[in-house]
């Protein structure tokens, strides 16, 4: 484990992925979208999926906070994440 720096941002890096594994931005994004549609909480969703130097943004609304947290899991469990910014809003119970 090691800490990675990109620009003024510094992330822990907890996974630990060798350098030349790295999936590119575009890889983690099918992956996670792929896994998204597969996943009962979120197939239904219409969530945004952004991959910037392996920071995953996700954004769009779902209907329950079990979807909510469904989407932040699946993307922190794409290979060479190195941080989740989940701007999903709630919007049922």
């Amino acid at each position: 484990m090691s800490w990675i720096t990109y620009g003024d941002r510094t992330t822990y890096a907890w996974q630990d992925v060798p350098a030349d594994d790295v999936p590119s931005d575009r890889e983690m994004k099918t992956a996670l979208v792929q896994r998204l549609h597969e996943n009962l909480f979120t197939q239904d969703a219409q969530i945004r999926v952004e991959v910037d130097n392996r920071v995953i943004v996700l954004a769009g609304e779902v209907d329950s906070v079990d979807a909510r947290q469904a989407a932040r899991d699946d993307a922190w469990d794409t290979p060479g994440v190195i941080d989740v910014s989940n701007q999903l809003v709630v919007t049922g119970s």
